[in-house]
């Protein structure tokens, strides 16, 4: 174990999810401060959503270059910044700006603890330690939205929001110093023409893994994202009472993550990847027809999900972790891109319920390609 690769990637994920959730809850005020409609506000999130993609691409030739500490630290840097800009700009085509920054360094402090996570953790414990690192996501979106309307409340202003979210990763830029990481980053050692060798060997298992992991991503994000808007339309709930269920979601969330933390599971990856996705299918179904509850469970089913991918592609690549991960983040950001239009275009014309529904179709993805992996590319190792 390299327990300083552990705690900074904790360390990161938490700064990462508590700077990702504040900006739902203030979406609202941003909009009424700039006089801006709700298509032109949600640019904010399409910019970020854009520049995340293309750093998360980046990541792969900057690894390659720095050391994974200055990488974090410049995308740590940049997050400051990026949310002091956020909370100064004082016209709207600024504020679109800082998003991109604000997106672009994030696309770094969500990738980075992909890599540290695997390499600091022994074999036996790299399962619980990624699902450890995945908690400290959930706690964090747990307390965003709280730190969020605290701040407002005291203060009046979203702007001050933005402003004292820098206190995290200034503290996380400042830990990057601390002399336990003194000469333990180093440079990726894999010459120009291994990357090309590992390309031309692993490009198609890589993309494949990705895809399959973004389709279980896909599936959370809808949930989570749409559950709100399913109970009002839905079952006519109020505002406050539908997002209590979206509170149960992530606290299912975290509980499932936790769970496999402190849990060390004997099945292998494809029996429990698979056994993630059919339970989280039919839980869904379930909250579609038998009780809206059922969907904040599918947080508890869907939770182990991500962690245990990166715990497989870790163990298929570990001499092209960077590589591997690089390609499974841009996946990641591409497909929430295009099931947040897919799922828009459904609501639009066939209602939430059915988008919803349609939803599943991701899930059903997933399990798939978990059970042809092995079928597909190690038979022709075996040949």
């Amino acid at each position: 174990m390299i327990w300083p690769f552990i705690f900074l990637s904790y360390a990161s994920l938490f700064v990462f999810g508590l700077t990702d959730n504040i900006r739902g809850p203030l979406f609202p005020e941003i909009l009424k401060q700039f006089g801006v409609s709700d298509g032109m506000g949600s640019l904010m999130f399409a910019f970020s959503n854009i520049s995340g993609l293309i750093s998360s691409y980046a990541c792969r030739y900057l690894l390659r270059r720095y050391d994974r500490l200055t990488v974090l630290k410049a995308g740590t840097l940049g997050l400051i910044i990026s949310l002091l800009g956020l909370a100064v700009s004082p016209i709207f085509p600024m504020f679109l700006i800082f998003s991109f920054g604000f997106g672009f360094s994030m696309g770094i402090l969500g990738l980075v603890p992909n890599v540290l996570v695997p390499m600091g953790s022994s074999p036996a414990r790299k399962q619980q330690m990624l699902a450890g690192l995945h908690t400290m996501y959930g706690l964090a979106s747990l307390m965003a939205p709280l730190m969020a309307a605290a701040i407002e409340y005291l203060t009046g202003s979203w702007r001050w929001t933005f402003a004292a979210a820098t206190v995290g990763p200034i503290a996380l830029y400042l830990y990057m110093f601390h002399s336990s990481h003194k000469s333990l980053h180093t440079r990726s050692s894999v010459t120009d023409d291994q990357h090309r060798a590992n390309k031309k060997k692993n490009l198609k298992p890589q993309l494949f893994l990705a895809i399959m992991l973004s389709f279980a991503v896909a599936a959370e994000i809808m949930v989570s994202s749409r559950l709100a808007l399913y109970m009002q339309r839905t079952w006519n709930y109020s505002m406050e009472a539908s997002s209590i269920y979206v509170t149960y979601f992530f606290v299912c969330m975290v509980l499932g993550r936790f769970a496999f933390a402190v849990i060390h599971f004997r099945q292998s990856a494809r029996v429990l990847l698979s056994a993630s996705a059919v339970i989280c299918l039919v839980v869904l179904l379930a909250g579609i027809y038998v009780h809206p509850l059922f969907l904040a469970g599918t947080g508890l089913a869907i939770a182990p999900f991500y962690p245990l991918a990166i715990s497989w592609i870790s163990s298929e690549f570990p001499e092209d972790l960077d590589t591997a991960v690089t390609y499974m983040m841009t996946t990641d950001s591409l497909m929430l891109i295009l099931m947040h239009v897919g799922i828009g275009k459904l609501t639009d014309f066939f209602g939430i319920q059915n988008a919803i529904l349609a939803g599943s179709v991701f899930l059903v993805g997933s399990f798939v390609m978990v059970n042809s992996y092995a079928w597909l590319f190690k038979r022709s190792k075996c040949a």
